[in-house]
């Protein structure tokens, strides 16, 4: 199998950040965050009033006419920060996408703790927003009773139709009706797509009772054949998020033209374990599916793997679940690539001399995304970083990356691709966390997938508080990547490092060029816009990106040319005497390294033979100028490039 590190296109000198602290060990539990409750917002002048409507901005992304179209507003952004949802939703077969967020106003019953989407029937062209959908039970204590949280949207399409008009919008939030801790409560209801001036929404209130300990829920979707889906931990306490050891799980279909959800418990895991992060999926058939969840399993530990995916398959569209499907990280039986990718001097570094690799610990989150290929098979993205065996990790620049993890025979064996190494893992605007966001999304036929993250590579930026959105598209069939590599969104736009938590839907859209026999991949994306910079507590304005593409081949007759090997980020960087280049590579051969600086001219250059199946450059870089450089490692036809900075 043939398999390519990825790289990102540099968009002038100056942009990366070197800053960050390494080797920080944080605890492998995330920040329990979302029970958050909303301070007030600053005074400033510089609020924009929710009349003062965006307009449109287009520009030229990857070499096509993107716009930045302005949706819905939302009184701040505690409804979308935090973990990947689905925010977003696109439905080829109805060229439709919905936006779910809550609206503007203050406190009361009428203010930000209703729930609205913003729909597009003409392929995110044209938008009716702020369709209003769910509002509060009653006045309450400090926020409105049943205030809505967190919300999350998709539409239900019935199997066959192309009418947008016969499609349903559906929503998903969690309330605070103070029965677990001041939360407790979800809500759920449908709309007709179409219908949004005025709605006739539906609205059901569940509360925490018999066995339902409700929180924040992060999963949800809707098969190819209309059937919404969620499912969380049912949680103990807001306050230290006591797991029962069972699962909450909801399945709803339309009835009557309504969104009706039957739930029920699953046991799942042990009680008390840890879970970051929960997210589900189907294949396109909505037979065989997949319920994730983040956790260390310490009621099963596994070797060498703190926080890692674990897998409940379905095959047959959910009404039986399997057992638990670990994926190991580390240890004897872990992932290989995974073991062998930061470099010798990394481990030293952060282990000390002596080190084994097949006994390091590595973790994987906070958040994970997941999608499912027109095959059946899962794919999983997120950060893997080194970790302890005490519960800390080190998810810092030069010791975490992000990471594609797959299975081509549904879930028995795994294979790991990296995909980006990462500059930060997160930042702090105005006391609110800013991750990766990890998303995952395919087209409708599940062939091509797509994996995008934020992060910031502004000079002298000091967290993740300047994202750009970063995506990669990969061929599930041929299992290759987009030739590009790795690209960025928003570079050189007017929201170059200010794609505040941004968001891509689980569909893209498809265009088929039969001359040029690619398809044309147009990937939906949304991000925020602080009205007030760095104030979270004031209105936040929301944009959709129109016309961001990547051209995918229809198909590929030889894999010539792609790379069955992987580089390590070179380390330290930034290098300043010497930095080790790690390879590992599946046969022997000759290894050819090139060193370039950003005009193109070669300043190092070395070959080795190699007998084995890894070989570490050391690189002596004492007599090179500070600035940027690309490394380029050659095996045969295959290569792969990199960036690196001296000082």
């Amino acid at each position: 199998m043939k398999k390519l590190l990825l790289t990102v296109l540099a968009f002038g000198i100056g942009f990366s950040s070197f800053s960050q602290t390494k080797h920080v060990a944080r605890s492998t539990k995330a920040p329990n965050s979302k029970v958050l409750m909303e301070k007030a917002p600053q005074q400033s002048a510089r609020t924009i009033m929710a009349s003062e409507k965006p307009a449109p901005k287009t520009e030229t992304l990857n070499g096509v006419a993107a716009t930045f179209i302005p949706l819905g507003q939302a009184g701040n952004t505690y409804g979308i920060y935090g973990n990947p949802r689905t925010y977003l939703w696109a439905d080829p077969n109805i060229n439709s996408v919905v936006f779910t967020h809550r609206m503007i106003g203050g406190t009361e019953v009428e203010g930000n703790s209703r729930i609205a989407y913003d729909v597009s029937t003409d392929g995110g062209t044209t938008w009716t927003n702020n369709v209003h959908v769910y509002s509060p039970l009653g006045p309450g204590p400090q926020y409105p009773d049943a205030a809505g949280r967190y919300p999350q949207g998709a539409i239900i399409n019935p199997a066959g139709n192309t009418d947008p008009a016969n499609a349903f919008y559906s929503y998903f939030i969690a309330t605070l009706d103070m029965t677990n801790g001041n939360w407790g409560g979800y809500g759920y209801g449908s709309n007709v797509l179409t219908e949004t001036d005025p709605p006739n929404p539906s609205q059901v209130n569940l509360t925490t009772g018999d066995g339902y300990y409700r929180l924040i829920p992060d999963a949800y979707t809707v098969t190819q054949d209309a059937v919404a889906w969620y499912f969380d931990g049912s949680f103990d306490n807001p306050e230290t998020y006591d797991y029962t050891g069972e699962l909450i799980v909801g399945r709803g279909e339309i009835e009557d033209g309504e969104l009706v959800i039957e739930e029920s418990l699953m046991e799942a895991l042990g009680a008390l374990d840890g879970i970051n992060d929960c997210k589900i999926a189907f294949a396109p058939d909505a037979q065989t599916g997949y319920m994730l969840i983040m956790s260390d399993t310490p009621s099963d530990p596994q070797p060498y793997t703190n926080y890692h995916p674990v897998l409940f398959k379905t095959t047959d569209a959910g009404d039986t679940w399997g057992d638990a499907v670990h994926i190991l990280l580390g240890g004897e039986d872990g992932n290989e690539t995974i073991k062998n990718y930061w470099s010798d001097e990394t481990m030293e570094e952060v282990y000390g001399a002596g080190y084994n690799r097949d006994e390091i610990n590595y973790n994987m989150g906070y958040s994970v995304d997941l999608i499912v290929d027109s095959k059946g098979n899962p794919h999983v993205t997120g950060i893997i970083a080194l970790a302890t065996d005490a519960g800390t990790w080190y998810p810092g620049e030069g010791t975490m990356a992000t990471w594609h993890l797959y299975s081509d025979d549904g879930g028995s064996t795994w294979v790991a691709d990296p995909l980006y190494d990462n500059i930060f893992f997160d930042g702090d605007i105005g006391g609110l966390g800013q991750w990766n966001r990890p998303y995952a999304a395919s087209t409708i036929d599940g062939h091509y997938l797509f994996f995008s993250w934020i992060d910031t590579d502004l000079e002298g930026a000091e967290g993740n508080t300047n994202p750009n959105i970063f995506v990669v598209g990969y061929d599930s069939e041929d299992h290759t990547y987009y030739e590009g590599g790795v690209q960025n969104v928003t570079a050189l736009s007017l929201y170059w490092f200010s794609a505040f938590y941004g968001s891509m839907s689980q569909y893209v859209f498809a265009d088929l060029d039969e001359p040029a026999e690619i398809w044309n991949c147009e990937i939906p994306f949304v991000f925020t816009e602080y009205t007030v910079p760095g104030d979270p507590a004031a209105e936040m304005n929301f944009y959709y990106v129109k016309g961001f593409s990547l051209p995918m081949p229809v198909d590929i007759d030889s894999h010539e040319g792609l790379a069955n090997f992987s580089v390590s980020q070179n380390s330290p960087n930034p290098a300043t005497n010497s930095t080790s280049i790690l390879v590992t590579t599946e046969k022997a051969g000759v290894i050819d390294l090139r060193i370039s600086n950003i005009l193109g001219q070669v300043v190092h250059q070395e070959s080795v033979s190699n007998s084995a199946l890894a070989h570490t450059f050391n690189v002596n870089v004492s007599n090179l100028e500070s600035g940027i450089y690309f490394y380029t490692i050659e095996i045969g036809t295959s290569s792969i490039t990199k960036k690196m900075l001296v000082k």
